[in-house]
């Protein structure tokens, strides 16, 4: 029997019963280099536990001799002679066992598998391999010699984590532990991190790395722990319906109807298993759960569901065996459900009891601070530098004491508004409401749009709207009597800009909507029977730069959520740390990106970004379009300027100059946002041109297959705009943008780009990438006959040219980074079901969890990508309908830039397949 943390001499082993570990069935014996001999057994034991301590050993990070710990494991012998090893792997999946209250013995079995899975061993059983002593031997391809790689890494993980002062191996078991899930998977990023790190660290410890082996045998270790499935987290789910609460899970459905439930948590997989009232559900749809300009922190997927019967059905998700999530689903007669909606529509009333002859009028108006964007982003709340600004195109309604709306109407560009035919002598106020809302008499004509600014940490469902509402005042009692209440929203702060409470910056929820006004208005000249989407702004003086529950205020930036409980733009606001109501050029940023989310398309990964970054060709044009939207869409006397306020009294910031280009030596290229906002910026002012021009170009992505980049911008807009091809071609070429093909393609003879070469982007990997320029690499599919049911699917694209992933420039090590995203275009020469897939150049196929997929037609539309239960599912994870002769457009997206070793691995290849016939 084998006791090695290293080899342990002195330790003592027993055999106990697996149910009492006090009940000693052999033993004690010594063990002497690691191993202990249990003689005189006349009968095999069967099932045991095996309980090892004591003893010394000498650390393979330190070359320390420590005394070694309690460490277990479970057994069965059915013949003699046996073997079993007791190491930190068996001890960990005990522990396991013990911390989720599971029994350690019937569990012990698949835990073990899962710990040797989830460190690098693959899912075999560690108890009955017996791993080599790293302090002498050198590690070799076999499962022995990996073995003895990954307990030399935990003990590489004690010195980084804890140095040298700890004895013994058992604050690192307990760290791991506390990474793992009940099935003995990593759940936790940050411990599965560490022990990667430990990985690597070892080629830097000189008593270790002299022993680690061929080079492809660590590669293998590198990919099983870097692809290695860690435990899906389930968050919520909730249910698309007219009844849903905002902000808060769903769990109605209809009787009679296939039901879609959106599932949300970490880790996801398609594989998943998600069952209604015991029928099956598909999974499709993978995705970040993106939130511009904030970090992704949630996998989204959809689960399509078999119709149900009134009453309560049991809906269960599982990871693998594990159950993750279960919920009661209720299921309710649809024409209850009208009647609900029914009875939820307030009831107003439309006009004035009895009618009269009179008139109530006046205007809007509200506060903003100075700004002198020349200067700098400060704000000055003295009372002469305060700006008063007209509240224009917002609901206001002439209300009763009772708070019966009497009345309502929109107010004007100079912010009058006017209600006549009000009762004489009849007590009354004026509201203000914060949304602008404009709705069709005729289907068709004119533009529809509702906009609101809401509370976020406010209670109720929806949240609470902000309004500006006047005194009570009773109106004149002679016939036509003439009465004006005007209103004005305070800005809230004193003149040294302190502020006086959150219920007193009235004029902040007014002061987004004059952007979002400014942008309905120039968008309305571009398409004047457009249809916006409903948008909910939220606003709160509590909203402040910290990452946690929006309810709270903690919202972590400015930024647009297009999915979730609660989608839209969310404001920060929090005084003497960061306020953005006042900062045009931001809200107009995130209203950009709610445009194009809308009513163009986005495929950006979203995550975090700034200026000097490397990102993917997508992220870097969504964040640049922003910027330079804001500043195309703003009513600033700067609209050029974009400045961001912050810091004690508002008197901090930067701004910048959106008609400046790229100084000398920044990153500046279709992979640099700062190129993107000044490029584009420039074109939206151009000369005889103006904003329906530009926005037409955005919009026209909305129905094109490719990714929306500025390669895809400047082919629609100088397709539209031939006469400024000169100015736009110049443009261009001084912001290093190369090609105006919308997948990137460039013409022979262009010169590569140096910034972004395989020498600039190799770091300490074997080779760099060469080939990050490339934005779309083309698959041609060879003629083929579906295989047969049962049947292994066929390959198709075997010959396909391979590519790299690579996060060595600076900005781009994280997912969102220029060489993280892998895009292909094909055209199906057959109608069916197509299987995708990632492989390395070992043909090892890239993990279901950290790979996202998006596909695209030539319409532009968004295929569904499904999971895939087919023959050989370990191997395929995503299924799309294909139609013979249409073009497609594939997004790879690799969200573990972990498993990228040295940060640039090149030999990937896109393994797409045909299905077996039955899909």
């Amino acid at each position: 029997m084998s006791f090695t943390l290293a080899p342990v001499d002195g330790g003592e082993c027993v055999l106990t019963d697996p149910s009492d570990s006090e009940s000693i069935l052999a033993g004690p014996f010594s063990t002497t280099d690691g191993v202990a001999t249990f003689a005189g057994l006349q009968d095999p034991p069967g099932r045991v536990q095996v309980i090892c301590q004591g003893g010394i050993y000498e650390d393979e990070a330190t070359a320390n001799a420590y005394n070694a710990d309690v460490t277990r494991a479970f057994a069965t012998i059915d013949a003699l002679p046996f073997s079993v090893s007791v190491t930190p792997l068996t001890e960990i999946a005990v522990r396991v066992a013990e911390v989720f209250s599971l029994d350690p013995d019937q569990s012990y079995d698949a835990l073990v598998r899962n710990v040797a899975l989830s460190l690098g061993m693959g899912a075999v059983d560690v108890t009955n391999i017996t791993p080599h002593n790293l302090n002498v031997l050198e590690a070799d391809g076999t499962l022995e010699g990996r073995y003895s790689v990954v307990l030399a890494a935990l003990s590489q993980l004690q010195f980084d984590a804890f140095g040298e002062d700890l004895d013994g191996l058992d604050q690192t078991l307990e760290l791991l532990v506390f990474g793992l899930a009940n099935n003995g998977l990593f759940t936790k990023d940050t411990v599965q991190g560490q022990y990667f790190d430990a990985l690597e660290n070892l080629f830097d410890n000189p008593l270790i790395e002299p022993n680690l082996g061929a080079d492809e045998d660590l590669d293998v270790l590198f990919h099983e722990v870097g692809f290695a499935p860690l435990a899906s987290q389930v968050e919520y789910v909730d249910v698309d319906h007219p009844l849903e609460s905002v902000a808060e899970p769903f769990s109605t459905i209809n009787a009679g109807e296939e039901a879609v439930f959106d599932i949300i948590g970490t880790h996801l997989f398609l594989g998943m298993s998600v069952t209604l009232n015991g029928e099956r559900c598909r999974t499709r749809d993978l995705q970040p759960l993106i939130e511009f300009s904030r970090e992704v922190e949630f996998d989204l997927m959809f689960a399509e569901c078999p119709a149900q019967s009134v009453g309560e059905s049991e809906l269960v998700i599982r990871d693998g065996d594990r159950v993750e999530f279960e919920s009661a689903i209720t299921v309710i007669d649809p024409v209850e459900m009208r009647q609900a909606i029914r009875k939820q529509s307030p009831i107003v009333t439309a006009s004035s009891p009895g009618g009269g002859s009179s008139f109530v009028f006046g205007f809007i108006s509200a506060e903003a601070p100075g700004i002198d964007a020349t200067v700098g982003p400060a704000h000055d709340y003295a009372p002469a530098a305060l700006e008063v600004f007209n509240v224009a195109g917002v609901v206001v309604e002439l209300q009763a004491e009772n708070g019966n709306v009497l009345q309502t109407t929109t107010s004007e560009s100079d912010g009058y508004y006017e209600f006549g035919g009000v009762a004489e002598n009849l007590p009354v106020r004026v509201v203000a409401k914060a949304q602008l809302k404009q709705a069709r008499t005729t289907p068709g004509v004119g533009p529809e749009f509702n906009f609101t600014v809401r509370d976020n940490t406010s209670e109720g469902s929806p949240r609470r709207l902000y309004q500006l509402a006047s005194s009570l005042v009773t109106t004149l009692a002679e016939p036509e009597g003439e009465n004006q209440i005007d209103l004005r929203a305070k800005v809230g702060f004193d003149a040294q800009g302190r502020s006086l409470g959150n219920e007193q910056r009235q004029s902040a929820p007014f002061a987004i909507l004059r952007v979002v006004k400014s942008a309905t208005d120039k968008l309305q000249a571009f398409d004047p029977n457009i249809t916006l989407p409903p948008l909910v702004l939220y606003w709160s003086g509590d909203n402040a730069g910290v990452s946690g529950d929006k309810s709270l205020g903690q919202i972590g930036t400015s930024h647009f959520d297009k999915s979730g409980l609660a989608p839209g733009v969310y404001i920060l606001g929090k005084a003497d740390s960061d306020t953005d109501e006042f900062d045009q050029g931001v809200i107009g940023h995130e209203f950009g990106h709610y445009l194009q989310a809308r009513l163009s398309y986005s495929d950006s990964p979203g995550d975090s970004h700034s200026f000097g970054d490397f990102k993917d060709a997508s992220l870097a044009y969504g964040e640049g379009y922003g910027t330079a939207v804001g500043g195309l869409l703003s009513s600033s006397a700067t609209p050029h300027i974009y400045c961001d306020v912050s810091g004690p009294r508002q008197s901090e910031g930067s701004c910048n100059d959106l008609s400046k280009g790229v100084e000398a030596g920044g990153t500046n290229g279709f992979y640099s946002e700062a190129t993107i906002l000044h490029l584009m910026y420039q074109i939206g002012s151009l000369q005889g041109k103006g904003f329906a021009e530009f926005f037409s170009a955005v919009s026209k992505q909305k129905t094109a297959p490719h990714s929306s980049t500025i390669f895809s911008f400047l082919h629609h807009y100088l397709a539209s705009n031939p006469d400024v091809s000169n100015e736009v071609q110049v443009l261009m070429m001084n912001n290093n943008i190369k090609t105006a093909d919308p997948y990137g393609k460039l013409d022979q003879g262009v010169a590569a780009d140096s910034a972004i070469s395989a020498t600039e982007n190799q770091g300490d990997a074997t080779v760099g990438a060469t080939d990050l320029e490339t934005l779309y690499i083309d698959l041609a599919f060879p003629q083929s006959q579906q295989p047969a049911n049962s049947a292994a699917p066929l390959n198709l694209t075997g010959s396909s040219a391979s590519f790299c992933f690579n996060h060595n420039l600076p900005g781009a090590n994280a997912s969102n980074g220029l060489g993280m995203l892998r895009r292909f275009r094909f055209t199906a020469n057959y109608s069916g079901s197509l299987l995708l897939r990632t492989v390395d150049s070992n043909g090892r196929t890239i993990s279901s969890q950290s790979t996202f997929y998006t596909v695209r037609d030539q319409s532009g539309a968004e295929l569904s990508v499904f999971g895939y239960d087919g023959v050989d599912s370990n191997e395929y994870w995503g299924l799309i309908e294909v139609t013979a002769g249409t073009e497609y457009s594939v997004l790879v997206q690799v969200d573990n830039p972990k498993s990228i070793l040295d940060g640039s691995r090149c030999g990937y290849q896109a393994a797409f397949a045909r299905a077996p016939a039955g899909f």
